[in-house]
C-alpha cells in the first residue's frame, strides 16, 4: 500500500534515533506523530503529493531511513494535517557508468543495497557512516553526512555531481558536468537542507574502484595533543588514510576494557606484559590512534611505511594491527547498545563538532572544562570521552560520548541541561555546530546564532520561493520568521 494511518506506522515513521526521541517514546503517554504516511514510488507522485499538500494545508516531513539524531522529524509547526513522506520505495539504481566513474540512484536506496549494486561491478561509493546499514542516500545528502572513510573519499557533499528535487512549485534538476565554469550551481542548495526546500528524489554520484585490500596501523601516544599533532603532520604531508581515529585516554581505556573482556590464557598474559612494558616507558594512560590505508600494491606499501615513520618520529609506539580488528568488526553495531542501556537507566549520547587544527585541542579542553565547572555531571559519576573521527588538511572533527546514570522521572530535563551546556561550549569555543549529524530541531538555536542577518534573509528568500506555503518540514534548520 502507498498509504497508511496505522498507529504503528505513524510511530515508526515519526521519530529518529536521538536520545531524546528514545526518551519520548519510553516516557511520554501522548506522542506527537504524523496523521498518516505516504509511500511514493516515482517523482511524479511526489510532485502530486506536494501540490495537494499545499492545497489542503498538509505539513510534509520527508522520511527515509530514520537514523537522524537531531530531532529532524519532530512536528514543530503543524498545519491541518501532518504527513510523513516515506521515500523507501524509491530505491532504484538508474545508471552505473564504470568509464566515467559515476552512478545515478533514486534517493530512497539504503546503504547496503547501494553498495551491493556497485560492488557487483567492482565499484564503491565509499560512504560508510555509522548508520550505514539503516540509512539512505537521500538522508545522507539532506544532512551533509560523513562516512568513516572520509579521509579517502570525502564527505557526502564531495561526492554529489547532480540532484533532482521536487518542490511544491517545480522540479529542480541541474545539468551536471565533471567540472565547469558555467555560472552558479543550484544543486548545493539541497545538500544539507534537511527536507526544508524540496524532496531529493535522484542523485548522480562520484564512485570509485573497490580497493584490493586495506591495512591497519595502530599506535599509542603519551597524550592526546601529541597524537593530534602527528595526525595533522600526516594528512598535511599528503598521506590520506581512509580511516583515522585518535581516542583520548578515557576512550582508549574504554576500548581496552572491551578488547580484554573475554581474553584468557597466553593472550591475557601477553597483554599484561605489554601493559607493564608501556607503563615503564611512560605510557600509563595512553591515547590510541587507528589508521586504515588502501593497500593495492608497492606504492601503497610505501605510503604505509612513510606513515609509520612519521608516527615513530613523534614518539609513538606501534602496536600489532590486529588491535583494530575488534573495532572494525563492530564499527556499525556499537550505537545499538544505547537502547539496552536506556532500559537499565543509563544515559548514553554523543555530540560532535569540527574546527581548524590550531583550535582543536583548545576546543577539546574548553568543552571538558565547561562541563566540569558549570554542572555536577562529573561529581555524579558521569563519564566523558572523545576521539578525532575525521581528519583533513585544515582541521578535524571531535566526537564526544557521554555516559551517566539517568535521573529517574527527570530524564528529558537532565539531557536538555547537558545538551545546552555542551552545544553552547562548542559555539563559544569556535567549533561547527555539527560536523556530520546535522541541525534539525536540536541544534537550530546555535546554528542561527552562527548565521548573519543577511544569511538568514537569503535563506528565508530561497525558502519562500521554493516552498511559499511553508509545508516542507517547517520549524527546522533556520528561523523562517
Amino acid at each position: 500500500s502507498q498509504f497508511s494511518n496505522e498507529n504503528l506506522d505513524r510511530l515508526k515513521f515519526g521519530f529518529g534515533k536521538s536520545y531524546q526521541d528514545a526518551i519520548k517514546i519510553l516516557t511520554q503517554p501522548n506522542l506527537n506523530v504524523p496523521d498518516f504516511v505516504l509511500f511514493p514510488k516515482k517523482s511524479s507522485e511526489v510532485g502530486y503529493i506536494l501540490m495537494q499538500a499545499e492545497k489542503h494545508e498538509i505539513t510534509i516531513i520527508t522520511f527515509s531511513g530514520g537514523t537522524n539524531v537531531t530531532e529532524c522529524f519532530a512536528i514543530e509547526k503543524k498545519k491541518k494535517w501532518v504527513c510523513a513522506l516515506n521515500m523507501q520505495k524509491m530505491d532504484k539504481v538508474l545508471e552505473i557508468d564504470p568509464i566515467s566513474l559515476t552512478a545515478t540512484f533514486e534517493c530512497g536506496i539504503y546503504g547496503p543495497e547501494l553498495e551491493k549494486n556497485l560492488n557487483n561491478k567492482g565499484l564503491t561509493l565509499g560512504h560508510f557512516p555509522q548508520s550505514f546499514e539503516f540509512s539512505t542516500l537521500g538522508g545522507w545528502i539532506a544532512t551533509r553526512s560523513a562516512g568513516q572513510e572520509s579521509g579517502k573519499y570525502g564527505k557526502i557533499e564531495d561526492m554529489v555531481l547532480g540532484l533532482k528535487a521536487v518542490t511544491p512549485k517545480f522540479i529542480l534538476e541541474n545539468k551536471d558536468f565533471p567540472k565547469h565554469a558555467s555560472g552558479i550551481d543550484t544543486y548545493p542548495l539541497l545538500v544539507g537542507s534537511e527536507g526544508t526546500l524540496g524532496v531529493i528524489v535522484e542523485a548522480k554520484m562520484k564512485i570509485n574502484p573497490i580497493p584490493k585490500a586495506h591495512s591497519w596501523i595502530v599506535a599509542l601516544f603519551k597524550d592526546f595533543d601529541s597524537g593530534a599533532n602527528a595526525l595533522r603532520k600526516m594528512v598535511q604531508s599528503g598521506l590520506h588514510p581512509c580511516i583515522s581515529r585518535l581516542s583520548d585516554k578515557t576512550e582508549t581505556q574504554m576500548l581496552s576494557l572491551l578488547n580484554n573482556a573475554e581474553t584468557k590464557g597466553l593472550k591475557k598474559l601477553m597483554q599484561t606484559l605489554t601493559k607493564s612494558y608501556l607503563k615503564n616507558k611512560g605510557f600509563d594512560k595512553p591515547c590510541m590512534l587507528m589508521l586504515q590505508f588502501v593497500n593495492n600494491g608497492p606504492e601503497d606499501k610505501s605510503t604505509i611505511k612513510h606513515a609509520k615513520k612519521i608516527l615513530r618520529k613523534r614518539k609513538a609506539v606501534i602496536l600489532p594491527s590486529s588491535m583494530a580488528s575488534n573495532w572494525e568488526s563492530n564499527r556499525f553495531s556499537l550505537p545499538y547498545i544505547r537502547e539496552s542501556l536506556i532500559q537499565h537507566r543509563i544515559l548514553l549520547d554523543t555530540f560532535e563538532t569540527s574546527t581548524y587544527w590550531r583550535n582543536l585541542i583548545p576546543l577539546y579542553e574548553h568543552i571538558k572544562e565547561d562541563l566540569r565547572k558549570k554542572s555536577d555531571y562529573f561529581d555524579k559519576g558521569g563519564i566523558l570521552f572523545c576521539h578525532i573521527s575525521h581528519s583533513y588538511k585544515t582541521g578535524a572533527s571531535l566526537y564526544f560520548s557521554l555516559i551517566a546514570i539517568q535521573e529517574k522521572g527527570n530524564e528529558m530535563a537532565q539531557w536538555n541541561k547537558i545538551k545546552e551546556l555542551v552545544t553552547t561550549a562548542i559555539y563559544e569555543g569556535g567549533g561547527a555546530i555539527s560536523h556530520h549529524h546535522g541541525i534539525g530541531k536540536a541544534h537550530k538555536k546555535w546554528y542561527n546564532k552562527q548565521l548573519s542577518n543577511d544569511e538568514r534573509l537569503l535563506l528565508k528568500t530561497i525558502k519562500s520561493h521554493l516552498d511559499p506555503e511553508g509545508i516542507l518540514n517547517p520549524g527546522k534548520l533556520y528561523d523562517e520568521t
